[in-house]
């Protein structure tokens, strides 16, 4: 498959049917040759593989596995408080991992899918030295974010769930390597997505916003759109209303129950080999129960309304001021023991 789209996706065994329903929507609507490249944790369980394999190849694609051991992200900032795990930093290892004669690579989160076909993703012009192109994050010039990992307002912000890699750039410059040493010594709120903006953003291409259409401009109303979006007015716009690719971005996502933009993800999952398997509690309650385990399902929606409020609040202060947020987590859990708040619920 010499002329294939070179497609990755970095996951572990808890991600396993959210990306397999984006590969599922790739392969429906990309009627190119796709030759995936899935990095994985050592406990992706192999049968979880071989359903893969079997879908792909169903609709004449090809997948790769590349068993990553963990030791190769060891030392890595990991944030427990969001949704984010460890295998985030895997996309650092693509330039090693892929064949070195792949020049170009496209990476996707799992929590995605395509509703079109990704050939002019694809066909992006990258300079020799541009390492990726990338679409701002829906926050792009919020100065808070700058401030938070210290580059200038007038650099957009971008997010990491859809990156053209230019793996012969990367290589050269030992950049993988680059941005894993970042991670280890420094401890960024969004983790890799902090780093490559720190270090790479000024060099980064920018995509237009239907290659990376997140979910927070329509959960959104525009009243409440921030200044930096108005520059975008018109491409956004464009992009909600032919998304290339749909990103739910955040804690909560379309396989959790009650989620409110579900039904074109949902439609791929029945139609994908994981139509059978259940809705998840949503993230909200998953997050309270973690804390909280005397929980039960029956807790859920109580579960949902305490915990909504406190990780609004989390994720602002997460974002903006990391040492307060942490003040604040260890107040608020030391009350609640002190309280019982949670004894009775059983």
């Amino acid at each position: 498959m010499d002329n294939a789209l070179h497609i990755a996706f970095c996951f572990d065994q808890g991600y396993v049917m959210p990306t397999g329903v984006a590969m599922y929507s790739i392969c429906v609507n990309t009627p190119e040759p796709v030759c995936f490249h899935a990095l994985v944790s050592q406990g992706v369980p192999e049968e979880a593989k071989q359903q893969m394999e079997r879908m792909v190849a169903s609709h004449g694609k090809k997948i790769v596995f590349h068993v990553v051991d963990n030791t190769s992200v060891k030392g890595v900032y990991s944030n427990a408080d969001t949704h984010i795990s460890n295998c985030t930093y895997y996309r650092f290892l693509l330039p090693y991992l892929l064949p070195s004669d792949v020049s170009k690579a496209i990476y996707l989160d799992g929590d995605l899918i395509t509703l079109g076909s990704l050939l002019p993703l694809w066909e992006t012009e990258l300079a020799p030295d541009e390492p990726a192109a990338i679409a701002c994050d829906f926050m792009s010039d919020d100065v808070i974010v700058h401030n938070r990992i210290g580059t200038p307002p007038s650099q957009p912000y971008f997010n990491g769930g859809v990156i053209v890699f230019n793996l012969d750039c990367w290589r050269k410059e030992g950049l993988g390597a680059i941005c894993l040493e970042e991670s280890r010594k420094q401890s960024y709120y969004l983790m890799d997505q902090d780093v490559v903006n720190v270090l790479l953003g000024h060099r980064i291409k920018r995509l237009h916003f239907k290659y990376n259409c997140q979910t927070e401009f329509f959960l959104n109303p525009e009243q409440y759109w921030t200044v930096s979006r108005e520059k975008y007015f018109d491409e956004i716009h464009e992009a909600m209303k032919k998304p290339v690719i749909m990103h739910f971005i955040g804690c909560r996502k379309p396989w959790h129950k009650g989620y409110p933009l579900a039904s074109e993800w949902l439609e791929y999952k029945a139609a994908s080999p994981w139509k059978d398997l259940p809705m998840q509690s949503s993230s909200y309650g998953m997050w309270l129960n973690v804390r909280f385990p005397a929980l039960q399902d029956s807790d859920h929606d109580l579960a949902e309304g305490i915990a909504a409020p406190m990780i609004a609040l989390a994720v602002r202060l997460g974002q903006s001021h990391p040492r307060v947020f942490r003040i604040f987590r260890k107040i608020v859990w030391s009350i609640a023991k002190k309280l019982h708040l949670f004894d009775n619920w059983r």
